[in-house]
């Protein structure tokens, strides 16, 4: 039976199979609902987003009931984001220390309050055995079919679906989750990116992906796909590495700001029209699905820069990257004794920006 599934899926991948699936699944799977709520929660505007924000900050780790969003405005953010890194090592703790028993407690806790989960995965080379920035071995080519390491993605695949079907409350409901696998793929830094697989390969990687998982009965899944933010990108650019409407729910960017100039403004303003065109012309979502400043120099970035540009675009929500407690580069939301915290204030006051009480 393992072996003719695999077949089947194979030949769907390859387009070979007359079945078409739904990327959010039927009408009434976890994934669908989410996918409904979040196309009327952008009539109020759009989420905010923090990455590990309840289980540390810029000054503590590990604490219960705490965020760093949280001690500066006094609510939590919308969108919560984890990341899968390491769980396919067979790993107890993610790539940043998270261990997984406490990001499943989060991710339910966060959906019992009223919130949105997204999930990213920085997978480490299935050839190198280095991480994710390891770009050595010609590593996609050789986890696809008929790859040395394919079956190593399958067991990568098996731990996945095995999480995401965990994500389950009390009441026995799925938690929906916004799935966002293979990301930056338009860069060369990640070893599934540019500079390491053809655009061919990228879409047969993240298609075997999504039905696989679907395969495993991931019916909770709304599937992201976000290119980064690149000067001068074109709209062929951005959509050079869709893998198909039938397996995208949503279109992201990641985009950061590096230097105190204008580069950033000008960058993001570009890169959201063209995400803007491609979410029209493919009925899709479209979020800003990472983005930040390290360590928020500017005390006016959130009005004066993020905010000006975000607000000319229907994006559903802009996710910061995390406050890490051992990397001080590692830095982008508001915290405790941010010169930022007062300007992040008029942000989450303001009628357009949506936190968890502007959503439950």
């Amino acid at each position: 039976m393992y072996r003719i599934a695999m077949i089947m899926i194979s030949a769907v991948v390859m387009g070979c199979s007359s079945s078409k699936p739904l990327t959010a699944g039927s009408p009434d799977s976890a994934a669908s609902q989410l996918k409904q709520r979040m196309e009327k929660l952008l009539k109020r505007g759009y989420m905010f987003g923090h990455q590990d924000d309840p289980v540390y900050g810029t000054t503590w780790k590990w604490d219960m009931d705490k965020s760093d969003t949280k001690l500066v405005c006094g609510d939590y953010p919308a969108v919560m984001g984890f990341d899968l890194g390491k769980l396919e090592l067979g790993s107890d703790v993610n790539i940043d220390g998270v261990p997984f028993s406490r990001m499943r407690d989060e991710i339910i806790r966060q959906h019992l309050r009223g919130g949105i989960l997204t999930l990213s995965w920085h997978p480490w080379n299935p050839v190198t055995g280095g991480n994710s920035w390891d770009v050595g071995g010609n590593a996609v080519a050789a986890i696809l079919e008929g790859g040395a390491q394919h079956e190593t993605l399958n067991r990568w695949l098996d731990y996945a679906a095995d999480f995401l079907n965990s994500l389950v409350t009390d009441k026995g409901e799925k938690v929906p989750v916004i799935f966002r696998p293979w990301h930056e793929m338009s860069g060369a830094w990640f070893w599934w990116g540019s500079g390491s697989c053809t655009p061919e390969q990228y879409r047969r990687l993240f298609r075997y992906t999504h039905y696989y998982l679907t395969g495993k009965g991931c019916d909770n899944l709304l599937w992201a796909y976000s290119p980064n933010s690149e000067a001068d990108a074109t709209y062929e650019r951005y959509m050079q590495y869709y893998p198909g409407d039938d397996v995208v729910d949503l279109l992201g960017l990641d985009a950061y700001q590096f230097s105190s100039d204008d580069t950033y403004v000008r960058q993001l303003d570009h890169m959201l029209q063209l995400v803007e065109r491609a979410g029209k012309e493919h009925n899709k979502l479209i979020a800003l699905t990472e983005t930040g400043y390290q360590n928020v120099p500017d005390p006016h970035w959130f009005t004066g820069t993020l905010k000006p540009v975000i607000d000319r675009y229907p994006i559903c929500y802009v996710l910061l990257w995390r406050n890490a407690w051992d990397k001080e580069t590692e830095n982008y939301g508001p915290a405790p004794g941010k010169a930022c915290n007062a300007d992040f204030i008029k942000f989450y006051n303001a009628s357009n920006t949506l936190f968890i009480n502007d959503i439950k």
